[in-house]
């Protein structure tokens, strides 16, 4: 089956379907540590804010253990900058939960900070890791999303992400939804994610370009991210069905 291309953007569609002059569209894509927001989401992010969608990455903790020989103080610091300018060559913008690196607990102390949170940024889309990553951090992020977006004060789509960590992160039963095509922006994908110079991303890009390839090839485009739509009555996803350089419904 040949997956339709679509190329406008979520702000667009919503405006066809409401009926509305303008709409104004929030993505907030949750990152568990600086860096896993532009290698899961960065072609999704340049996308987004190409076609004037407001995009605000909300990064949990500060990598506070990224960087070796570092003081969790001195590597936070590094990180954040580093974060920030990656944000700015999107064009997105950055805040930062406080959380620290390696201990991101799901309890409700983080979920009611991770609501008010939202409820400030008012979004239209969500971006969370899948909950079943490989990574704590990565499970505690995606989790913590999942929870808020039980609560009916919310509107919000929610979408989660796969990441990839050498050899690889198993993201069971990571079975896409959407597809984003990214072939456009890929190289400015990696040019954000080269801005977390202290992770050493020439060491690891090439996965996250494989990836690419991989849903790209599923989705009938050369680059592509894949996302798994959240369902709150049937489970947290279905099957594929559409592709575009935006999410959107």
């Amino acid at each position: 089956m040949k997956y339709r291309v679509l190329f406008f953007s979520f702000a667009i569609s919503f405006q066809i379907l409401c009926g509305q002059i303008s709409q104004k569209t929030t993505v907030v894509v949750i990152t568990p540590h600086p860096d896993d927001a532009e290698a899961s989401c960065g072609g999704l992010i340049a996308n987004s804010v190409a076609a004037g969608d407001q995009v605000i990455i909300l990064t949990m903790t500060g990598g506070e253990l990224g960087i070796g020989g570092k003081t969790m103080e001195e590597a936070r610091g590094i990180r954040t900058v580093e974060a920030q300018n990656a944000a700015a060559l999107l064009g997105a913008k950055i805040e930062f939960f406080g959380a620290i690196d390696g201990s991101l607990a799901v309890d409700a102390v983080a979920t009611t900070k991770l609501k008010e949170i939202l409820l400030r940024l008012n979004p239209t889309i969500v971006l969370a890791p899948w909950p079943l990553d490989v990574h704590p951090d990565h499970q505690a992020t995606g989790l913590l999303a999942w929870r808020v977006f039980q609560d009916r004060a919310f509107t919000f789509d929610l979408y989660f992400y796969e990441t990839s960590n050498s050899p690889h992160t198993k993201s069971f039963q990571f079975v896409p939804t959407d597809y984003v095509d990214i072939t456009d922006v890929l190289k400015k994908k990696q040019e954000a994610l080269y801005r977390h110079k202290s992770q050493g991303p020439s060491d690891w890009w090439g996965m996250y370009e494989r990836m690419a390839i991989v849903n790209g090839y599923a989705a009938d485009v050369p680059y592509a991210e894949a996302y798994i739509k959240a369902q709150n009555s049937s489970g947290m996803g279905g099957r594929a069905a559409v592709i575009g350089k935006t999410l959107h419904r």
